[in-house]
């Protein structure tokens, strides 16, 4: 299923969001979001993440990657 442009935009946001908080490269930051299955949480959620803040939607994701993910 084709993901909508917004949507996109936002994942984009959020890899340079997270590769800034974490001293990453954009490529090791994306692979590490998708090896964790955040990548679909962030896409799932993104018409409420959207209107949050920055650091409140690195500490959604940090929170998704602590109880879900099996690769830290």
């Amino acid at each position: 299923m084709k993901k909508p442009k917004g949507e996109v935009w936002f994942l984009a946001s959020c890899v340079e969001l997270y590769k800034n908080q974490k001293g990453m490269s954009g490529q090791d930051a994306y692979n590490h979001l998708r090896k964790t299955g955040a990548v679909d949480f962030i896409t799932d959620c993104w018409d409420g993440l959207h209107t949050t803040s920055p650091p409140y939607i690195i500490g959604s994701i940090d929170e998704y990657i602590q109880n879900h993910a099996n690769v830290q």
